[in-house]
C-alpha cells in the first residue's frame, strides 16, 4: 500500500464521494470509475445488510490507491466491522463520543455529524479529527459561515445538498472539502454518466 497523509491528502483533494447504495452489486465499477476520474476519497455507507461486504471489496480493488472509509457509522461494534474490512476513516451522521473513542483506538480518523454549536463543541471535546455539517442543505452556507465565527479551527465538511456547481460557495465559506452522495453516485448505482459527474466534482473541488 503507497504511504499516505491523510489530513494532507483531504485538504488537497478537498472531495469525499459517498456510495450509499441500495445494493452493492457492482460497487467495485463504481468505485474504479470514480477513481479513474481522479477521486481520491470514497465514503461506503454500511446501514443495509450489503454495506460490510461491499466496503470490503472496495478495500481490496481500490484501497492501495486511494482513503477508503466506512459511512452511516453508528455503534461501536460498527466501529469494530468496519476497521477490520479495511476503512481507513469512519463518518457518522451524528456525535457520539463513544464511537469517536473506539475509532481513534483503533486508528481511524473521525468525521463525526454535528449540527449544532453545541454538537459540534461536543465533537471536538470527543477528538474529532473533522466534523462532517448534516445535513448541510438545512442550514445552507450561512449556517457554516456562522459556525466558523466561534469555531474557526474546526475542519468542516459540509455533507448534504453538496455538488459540483455550489461547492466553491461552501469552499468560500470557510469548508476544508465537500461530501458529495446520490447527486454524484444514485443509490441504484447506476454507471450511466458517472465518470463525467465524478470528473465534473473533482474539477469542481481542485484547488
Amino acid at each position: 500500500m503507497m504511504a499516505r497523509n491523510f489530513d494532507g491528502d483531504l485538504r488537497r483533494a478537498r472531495l469525499v464521494a459517498i456510495l450509499r447504495l441500495h445494493h452493492h452489486d457492482d460497487v467495485v465499477a463504481i468505485a474504479q470509475t470514480l477513481v479513474e476520474a481522479g477521486v481520491e476519497f470514497l465514503e461506503v455507507t454500511v446501514e443495509r445488510s450489503t454495506g460490510l461486504r461491499g466496503l470490503a471489496e472496495v478495500v481490496a480493488a481500490v484501497g492501495g490507491q486511494i482513503h477508503v472509509g466506512a459511512g452511516t457509522v453508528l455503534r461501536e461494534s460498527d466501529v469494530t466491522a468496519v476497521a477490520d474490512a479495511g476503512a481507513t476513516f469512519v463518518v457518522m451522521p451524528d456525535t457520539n463520543p463513544a464511537v469517536i473513542g473506539v475509532a481513534k483506538e483503533r486508528g481511524l480518523f473521525t468525521l463525526p455529524g454535528a449540527f449544532t454549536p453545541t454538537e459540534v463543541a461536543r465533537a471536538v471535546e470527543a477528538g474529532a479529527d473533522y466534523v462532517k455539517l448534516f445535513p448541510a442543505s438545512t442550514g445552507g452556507i450561512d449556517h457554516l459561515r456562522a459556525l466558523r465565527g466561534p469555531f474557526p479551527q474546526v475542519a468542516f465538511i459540509p455533507t448534504g445538498g453538496v455538488s459540483s456547481e455550489n461547492a466553491n460557495q461552501w469552499f468560500a465559506a470557510g469548508a476544508v472539502g465537500v461530501a458529495m452522495g446520490t447527486n454524484l453516485v444514485p443509490s441504484s448505482g447506476s454507471l450511466e454518466g458517472l465518470l463525467e459527474r465524478a470528473s465534473a466534482a473533482v474539477r469542481a473541488t481542485a484547488l
